[in-house]
């Protein structure tokens, strides 16, 4: 028996099952999507697509990498330098983030926007635009930290504010609803919370982090902003929720979360798949997301967290079929990939 009929003869579970563990985090290993794809296409006609390059040359100009070490003290410079090049870029994203914020203050004063508008227009671009600047920080393994520390800057504030330590007038106004200091110890801090925890755990390694964000910054704030304008028919099970606002979000956030998997597929972070393989499975975390902030529960779970938890849940389920689908694998196959994803 050649070696051909005995890999026709194995199992796919036993085939496979190494390849889907390195699947858990999708867009870490180029070499695990070909391996992925030279099982699968044993199993069926489909081929695999060649692969995109691994990074641009614009991202690799501008983050400064770790040279090759002919002496200690060299090596010692050069780590010291793409430090403090990290904090160059943490403390630009800073001030950023707050003369943003300040813009929209301006606009809210000079009454060319309402205060309810601007508050949404930060809440859906804040975040996005803070994950838009991870690409600028170098490749050490720190750089995550370091990058977490622009909204944990945010997080002490909202803190200091809330708690009463700190008096800011002009942050209460611009982030409660309500005017109520204590607003802010509770969505807007969830909201900085979650930027931390996708930095420190997915940073520019798995897409389910910016798939989160996406959801929870321009699917989230943009349902609120079409809802309140067009929202005039309500849906049945959530009389505070409109239809028009649900599929805002659902479009707002697959547009986005499409975006930044473009480019940082472009940029080498993440693992390359044709389109046709992403969307399909990217309108389902979208859709599991709409229908859970469409719930009438956020009076007891605040919609950012639940937005972006159900996110990152169903996207890590999702993700690993998308690379099975790219890869030749048919939906039968895909099954038992579903089955062998180690989720506990």
């Amino acid at each position: 028996m050649n070696s051909a009929t005995r890999l026709q003869q194995q199992p796919l579970q036993a085939l496979c099952r190494p390849v889907v563990k390195q699947f858990r985090h999708v867009g870490q290993s180029r070499q695990a999507h070909s391996s992925i794809a030279l099982k699968c296409s044993r199993y069926s006609a489909a081929t695999l697509a060649a692969p995109r390059p691994n990074a641009s040359k614009a991202a690799t100009a501008r983050r400064p990498q770790q040279q090759g070490r002919a002496f200690p003290l060299d090596g010692l410079a050069t780590l010291l330098e793409i430090r403090q090049w990290d904090f160059v870029c943490a403390l630009l994203a800073a001030a950023g983030a707050y003369i943003w914020v300040k813009i929209f203050d301006g606009l809210a004063g000079a009454g060319v926007i309402d205060q309810k508008l601007s508050r949404k227009l930060v809440h859906s671009t804040a975040g996005p635009l803070f994950v838009l600047t991870w690409p600028f920080f170098s490749d050490l393994a720190q750089a995550r930290f370091i990058a977490a520390l622009v909204p944990s800057i945010n997080m002490i504030r909202l803190l200091l504010v809330g708690c009463g330590v700190v008096s800011d007038p002009g942050l209460v106004h611009s982030v409660s609803r309500a005017g109520d200091r204590s607003e802010l110890l509770k969505g807007p801090l969830y909201y900085v919370i979650v930027l931390i925890s996708i930095t420190i755990l997915f940073w520019r390694q798995n897409p389910a982090g910016t798939i989160a964000v996406s959801m929870m910054c321009g699917g989230d704030g943009f349902a609120d902003i079409i809802g309140r304008r067009f929202g005039s028919v309500k849906l049945p099970w959530n009389s505070s929720k409109s239809w028009a606002g649900t599929a805002a979000m659902f479009l707002a956030g697959m547009v986005m979360a499409s975006g930044f998997f473009g480019l940082f597929c472009g940029m080498g972070y993440f693992e390359c798949f044709h389109l046709q393989y992403v969307l399909p499975y990217l309108a389902v975390v979208c859709g599991a997301c709409t229908v859970v902030e469409s719930l009438p529960i956020n009076h007891w779970f605040d919609d950012n967290l639940s937005v972006p938890l159900v996110a990152i849940g169903v996207s890590m389920v999702v993700l690993p079929l998308a690379a099975a689908a790219s890869a030749g694998c048919s939906l039968e196959q895909q099954q038992q990939f579903l089955q062998m994803l180690p989720l506990s």
